[in-house]
């Protein structure tokens, strides 16, 4: 059954009147124009016969009489008035031509009315129905391709909700994701933590080993759920700040602690920057933030790169941005995996064998950067390793 809401006949009245109204304007024009012409005829034809008159050609002139069949004051020829029985003038069929062309408008305004209202309607009811679906839980709800060939802004909107429903889709998959690997990552710590206490119950004499295992695995959850507490705020658009943050103070206590890890890993960490440059370079937002991104690029970098390895950190502005570079020189990350190793858990084939980390540092990194208007990107490099590209944009130079 067809549904004609309201938005349908407000279209229909509003373009109906308006057809309406131009349709009256006209034919007001055209009978006023008529009736002047009317009066300008019949002023004519008076003139015409009071010059007549005055010129003696009819009437009781001096010196004339009268015609066979007139009679004083009547004209002769084309001015006599007609004789009883003769045949009178046809009716003034006027009224009647102009009605039928007026009739027509009228229909034809009525049908051009009913078609623009439901060339307006039709996609907004569309784009009600598929609001009202997305609503319901039906993910699937598009718009775009019932709109054909159209090309203007109802068919833009049509795209832009699209777009949300693409993007509120990828939102909940990311969430219901999210959950699932929270409730996965909290399951391991939690199963040991519980086999510790059972164990220190049983074997008493040894409480003391089981509660160091289970102040570990405590420590290990309470880290984890800070990193998710801080992925959570930063995808919940949370500032990052406008502290003026001066860079070689960032770099010098980012250096101390990495060369510190890799030595004791047995590794090299590098740095290679002009120290001049950069103590000139200040970034806007906020330093914890930015330290915590950095500092879990470096630590990554550290841990995959290979034994009796470098690590480097590079830094340069150029055209107003600050560029940081990280390069490592381990085995990479297959070209597949280079834009998943930022979502949240993602943890690479490669690197699953470490079996440290929750794959949750690259995932903040990424948010940090954003929130400090900055892009971050990874590629491999030749013949090994990986390079982590972050740019910023710098207070002043």
């Amino acid at each position: 059954m067809l549904k004609l809401g309201r938005l349908f006949w407000k279209f229909f009245f509003f373009i109906w009147l308006a057809q309406l109204t131009a349709i009256a304007g006209i034919s007001i024009t055209f009978w006023i124009k008529h009736s002047n012409e009317e009066l300008a005829r019949s002023a004519a034809t008076s003139m015409n016969a009071s010059k007549l008159v005055e010129e003696g050609r009819y009437g009781p002139g001096p010196g004339r009489g009268f015609h066979h069949g007139e009679g004083p004051g009547k004209p002769p020829g084309d001015f006599a008035q007609p004789a009883m029985g003769k045949r009178k003038p046809p009716p003034d069929n006027g009224g009647m031509r102009t009605l039928i062309p007026m009739t027509c408008a009228l229909l034809a305004s009525l049908l051009f009315a009913a078609l623009m209202a439901w060339y307006m309607s039709k996609p907004i009811r569309r784009l009600s129905e598929a609001f009202q679906a997305l609503a319901g839980g039906k993910l699937h709800a598009r718009i775009g391709d019932s709109m054909g060939q159209r090309k203007d802004e109802l068919t833009e909107l049509g795209r832009d909700f699209d777009r949300m429903a693409e993007q509120l889709t990828g939102a909940l998959q990311n969430q219901r994701r999210l959950l699932h690997d929270v409730s996965h990552e909290l399951r391991s710590p939690l199963a040991r933590l519980q086999a510790a206490i059972g164990l220190a119950r049983q074997q008493p004499d040894k409480a003391e080993e089981y509660m160091v295992r289970m102040d570990r695995e405590a420590v290990r959850m309470d880290k984890l759920v800070g990193e998710i507490l801080t992925l959570s705020r930063l995808e919940a658009g949370a500032q990052a700040g406008q502290d003026l943050i001066y860079m070689d103070e960032l770099f010098a206590e980012l250096t101390d602690n990495a060369q510190f890890e890799a030595s004791n890993a047995g590794k090299v960490f590098k740095v290679a920057f002009s120290a001049d440059e950069i103590s000139k370079t200040c970034v806007r937002g906020s330093y914890e933030l930015l330290h915590r991104a950095l500092e879990n690029v470096l630590r990554n970098a550290i841990r995959h790169t290979a034994p009796e390895t470098a690590v480097s950190l590079q830094a340069h502005v150029k055209q107003g941005q600050l560029h940081i570079q990280v390069l490592d020189e381990g085995s990479g990350v297959p070209e597949a995996e280079l834009l998943s190793i930022f979502q949240p858990f993602y943890r690479s084939v490669l690197a699953e064998h470490t079996g440290d980390g929750y794959g949750l540092g690259l995932a903040i990194t990424q948010r940090v950067i954003l929130a400090h208007a900055g892009s971050i990107t990874a590629s491999n490099r030749q013949p090994a390793g990986l390079c982590m590209q972050m740019t910023l944009p710098v207070a002043f130079a």
